[in-house]
């Protein structure tokens, strides 16, 4: 039943965005919460400070802005409940915003959102967007073309992945343990050597599907997967490990997780055109997936390769040093 009420409560907080007052979000929030985000508004606190900062000027500059969740499920993780969405922001770019210059046109953007709801309220954010996207939508392209496949990113392919029915717990748990199975018996078994040292076939269908951020793309099947979106990844981060997850939750066939960062590695090789720097640097990362039978089908991919890149010592883009905050 909390699962439920709690997806409620997001679903209809931004089911009227083009209308939503200042006075409703702040009431959606609790006074302390916190807001964890993409560069530069990567850390903001309480309910005034995160509306007056964030959602204000998004709001001013795209005023018709609509969210189209394509996944939405809520669990809890550690103790706390949370609910996780991903899907499409789409508005009439129409005044600049953190130095980006309007375009006049609609635009679309990739987002990612956890929630934490306390006494119902939202106690916690977690909130990425696919921001060089819409850079470049503006005509100030900042990363190269895509390694893999760039596309409009679809929604889930059974069409299933926003729902407010209760989920089969039976089902969500053998979803979080494949999951699970996959990042820590998997991804972080990689020897720095093969992929093939991963066994992903243990998990993932042939047939996978894996999008990813503007820069990455998406990948179709799993040998198109290793070479285009995974393989520069672990060439340039040869120890790359997932960790530091602060939510990890599934619900019926889909999961989603996220972590401050979620990976950590060493910069060796060149990534992106960015230069080795033999640092270690902290991705902050937002995986969703669906699982189809036995295996995962399909994963949706949101990193903050802005915030990436300044820890590589590249500055993608100067303008939104301005308005960096945390």
């Amino acid at each position: 039943m909390k699962q439920r009420q709690n997806k409620a409560m997001i679903r209809d907080l931004w089911s009227g965005q083009r209308s939503l007052a200042p006075e409703k979000l702040r009431d959606a929030f609790a006074d302390n919460v916190e807001y964890f985000g993409f560069y530069p508004l990567k850390r903001l606190a309480g309910a005034g400070c995160l509306v007056e900062l964030l959602w204000q000027p998004l709001l001013r500059a795209f005023p018709d802005l609509r969210r189209r969740p394509y996944v939405l499920l809520a669990n809890s993780f550690e103790g706390r409940d949370w609910v996780a969405s991903a899907g499409d922001f789409i508005g009439s770019f129409v005044e600049d915003w953190l130095g980006i210059p309007a375009n006049g046109a609609t635009v679309k953007f990739r987002y990612g959102e956890f929630c934490c709801i306390r006494d119902g309220k939202i106690s916690e954010v977690r909130f990425l967007l696919d921001l060089p996207d819409l850079i470049g939508q503006a005509d100030r392209a900042i990363l190269p073309p895509s390694y893999g496949r760039e596309l409009w990113i679809p929604g889930p392919l059974a069409g299933d992945g926003v729902s407010l029915e209760a989920a089969d717990a039976a089902e969500s748990e053998a979803t979080l343990a494949l999951v699970e199975a996959m990042i820590f018996g998997g991804l972080n078994r990689y020897d720095q050597k093969h992929q093939g040292s991963q066994g992903l076939e243990r998990f993932w269908r042939a047939d996978m599907v894996w999008h990813g951020p503007v820069g990455i793309g998406s990948a179709y099947g799993m040998d198109e997967f290793l070479r285009k979106a995974q393989g520069p990844i672990v060439r340039a981060f040869p120890d790359r490990k997932g960790v530091g997850h602060q939510a990890r939750i599934a619900e019926g066939v889909y999961a989603a997780s996220t972590g401050w960062p979620s990976l950590v590695g060493t910069h060796r090789a060149e990534f992106l055109g960015w230069q080795p720097t033999g640092r270690q640097v902290g991705w902050n990362i937002m995986d969703f997936w669906r699982r189809e039978g036995d295996l995962l089908r399909e994963n949706w991919v949101l990193i903050d390769l802005i915030d990436a890149a300044l820890q590589s010592g590249v500055e993608l883009y100067p303008a939104l040093a301005g308005y960096r905050q945390g």
